[in-house]
């Protein structure tokens, strides 16, 4: 070794070993689990409460004499997940096609089933109140052969005898505001709001109507929040602690103690909220509507009846809308034309028209599309006719853009219904 190079290393310090007093390092990790617990603790809590309640000794899917007073208990995992039977008419209907006046709505339906009142849930509502009579939907085209681009939806001269709910009524007075007609393409941007507030109340009537007992998507936070502010400030001093220890002395045995710190910070803030649970009643309007849809999922032509057959199409195709089985109901309407009676099931389906699109260039209903299909060049058969259907309602979900507009869109931004702040 060169004199020169024993210079140099002479002026390098010592390597100094990092230190740890074992009993400072047991005292630090049993310290450093408390967090962890307690955290954990919360996280358990959460998940109890936030499980659906259900009904006792009753049948999944119906209601007790009184339910008020009912015993009822916690659904083992969340939510129910037994087997459903199909049911045969949506929840609030005892058999196909009966008076609508009682029966739960699609867009009702749809939220209840996941909680989340997404744009198609809107969508099936608007469909839903054209198919009741409220207005009808004119498929626009310029020429013939295009494919529909636009719609027109026109308030009908006459309306039903029925009171709309309250978003319901608020689609309809911001539709139209005192004009007889309009076109989707004329609410781009401007009627973002307006779905968000028909978003909110479909919230607010599955809260009123006991399905759920606060807002589905609640953050139910208020626990984690107030962990949060504690945990945040003693990590942060923990975290100078253990940091400070090590730069002057190289002992290190504090740190079990940030560490448990950061793990219960972590698990509080991705786990410390709890789903909001539905209530007995809420469980029972569920099942319900998973049976209906199971109905609507497996209906096979041959195997309905004729008030069914009649009912799928006077009605149904709003659920199937909101249940996202558009493509089995062209299955079934392709099924359906080839019977002879074919016509006994169209009367009434006057909500939809492909305008201009007749054989004399005359506007044409679906009721009359589906009775005249050998007459329509443009269309390959009957299942094709909801075409048009389901580019509507993909057309009213665009409508649901929230840009421009505050908050994350999930229903309690501007909402004042339980557990929508935090």
């Amino acid at each position: 070794m060169t004199d020169a190079t024993a210079a140099v290393l002479a002026h390098v310090p010592a390597h100094v070993p990092a230190l740890v007093d074992r009993d400072t390092l047991v005292g630090a990790s049993a310290l450093g689990l408390v967090p962890v617990a307690l955290a954990a603790l919360v996280v358990l809590v959460k998940w109890w409460r936030g499980r659906d309640e259900v009904f006792v000794d009753v049948t999944p899917g119906l209601l007790p004499a009184d339910p008020a007073r009912a015993p009822r208990r916690r659904v083992r995992g969340g939510q129910w997940s037994g087997t459903v039977a199909p049911a045969f008419a949506p929840p609030g209907a005892t058999r196909p096609g009966e008076a609508r006046a009682g029966v739960v709505r699609p867009g009702v339906v749809g939220t209840v089933v996941d909680g989340v009142a997404d744009p198609h849930d809107v969508s099936a509502t608007l469909l839903d109140l054209a198919v009741r009579g409220w207005f009808r939907i004119v498929d626009v085209r310029e020429r013939e052969d295009e494919r529909p681009r636009d719609w027109e939806l026109r308030r009908s001269p006459s309306q039903p005898e029925e009171t709309p709910s309250a978003f319901e009524q608020l689609l309809l007075d911001r539709l139209f505001e005192g004009r007889d007609h309009v076109r989707l393409s004329e609410l781009r941007g401007s009627f973002a709001l307006t779905m968000r507030e028909a978003q909110i109340g479909l919230y607010r009537e599955v809260v009123d109507r006991g399905w759920y007992a606060r807002h589905p998507r609640a953050r139910n936070g208020r626990t984690r929040a107030a962990g949060l502010a504690v945990l945040v400030p003693l990590t942060l001093a923990a975290a100078v602690v253990v940091v400070t220890a090590f730069l002057d002395a190289h002992d290190w045995s504090l740190t079990p103690v940030l560490v448990g710190l950061l793990v219960a910070l972590v698990v509080l803030a991705r786990f410390g909220g709890a789903r909001t649970p539905r209530t007995a009643e809420g469980t029972a309007l569920r099942i319900q509507a998973l049976g209906f849809r199971e109905y609507l999922a497996t209906a096979e032509a041959d195997r309905l009846r004729f008030e069914e057959k009649r009912a799928l199409l006077t009605g149904y195709l709003p659920y199937a809308v909101a249940f996202g089985l558009t493509a089995h109901f062209a299955d079934l309407l392709r099924d359906l034309a080839k019977e002879s009676h074919w016509g006994d099931y169209v009367d009434g389906l006057d909500w939809y028209d492909f305008g201009g699109s007749g054989p004399d260039g005359a506007d044409l209903s679906l009721g009359d599309a589906l009775g005249d299909l050998g007459e329509l060049t443009w269309m390959a058969d009957a299942g094709d006719l909801l075409d048009g259907v389901d580019g509507f309602t993909d057309a009213t979900d665009s409508l649901f853009s929230w840009d421009g507009l505050p908050g994350c869109g999930d229903g309690c931004d501007g909402c004042d219904l339980p557990g929508c702040d935090l």
